[in-house]
């Protein structure tokens, strides 16, 4: 009995992808390997032995989930070098320096109280760092208002006034009407009636499918989101961490020259 244990042990540690394989029975493959009555034996042993050791489980699933992480992480990395030409285009909405040595892209959404936070952090970063070039993709994924929000931006882009419009949205709380999110944009200056025609062209929608199509491939799964450099981070990480993220890439340049 302690060495059927002890090989159940090992077993569970080594065994399947979650806790539902580790508790399905054995499967008809296996068991033509074993007589009826050492198939019931094995099943009782290994159901008794997870009961008083549920610890293992966890530990599975865990370990399980941590491998997957890994594996997502390395594919969207590898994935981020397809996009190297689409993020050296001079058309992408920008703001900073177009000619930086280091290009930061958020991945963000205009409903995004993170997002908000992020851009007071790209401000501040902006201001102090003049060879830096910030890309802004809109990935409008919390309401209608934000796919709404992400189509009128991006048509202030030609206006030459994407960026004002996008500060002007992040810095706006109100009701989240259309007429209301034109009324922010008359504030600027911009054409009311080219606005509304750009906003539901076909080439403002190809643009968001775009935009959430890379960020689905690049794995980043909510907002904001960062790539710096050729490093991908997901998650608010902070004026701190934008910085230190910064100086990563712009080291990481200068040793490869």
């Amino acid at each position: 009995m302690k060495k059927n244990i002890k090989n159940l042990k090992f077993l569970a540690l080594t065994l399947g992808t979650c806790a539902a394989a580790l508790l399905a029975p054995i499967n008809t493959a296996q068991a033509e390997t074993f007589t009826a009555k050492q198939t019931k034996e094995i099943e009782v042993l290994f159901k008794k032995f997870l009961s008083e050791n549920p610890e293992l489980i966890l530990e599975t699933v865990d370990n399980y989930r941590s491998t997957q992480e890994k594996l997502t992480q390395q594919s969207a990395q590898k994935n981020l070098a397809e996009y190297e030409d689409y993020f050296a285009a001079k058309d992408l909405p920008t703001a900073g320096n177009p000619d930086g040595d280091v290009t930061l892209v958020e991945y963000f959404d205009y409903n995004c109280g993170y997002c908000r936070k992020a851009f007071e952090d790209i401000v501040v970063l902006l201001e102090e760092d003049k060879n830096l070039r910030v890309i802004f993709q809109e990935m409008p994924i919390l309401s209608p208002s934000s796919i709404n929000m992400a189509s009128i931006a991006l048509a202030a882009q030609e206006q030459g006034k994407y960026f004002e419009m996008h500060q002007a949205l992040m810095d706006y709380r109100g009701g989240q009407s259309d007429e209301a999110f034109y009324g922010v944009a008359k504030k600027i200056g911009l054409d009311i009636e080219k606005l509304k025609i750009a906003a539901g062209s076909d080439e403002v929608k190809a643009k968001i499918k775009k935009s959430m199509d890379m960020a689905k491939t690049l794995d980043i799964r909510g907002t904001p989101g960062f790539i710096i450099g050729d490093k991908i981070y997901p998650g608010y990480i902070g004026l701190d961490g934008l910085r230190e993220a910064v100086k990563d890439a712009r080291d990481a340049k200068a040793k490869t020259k």
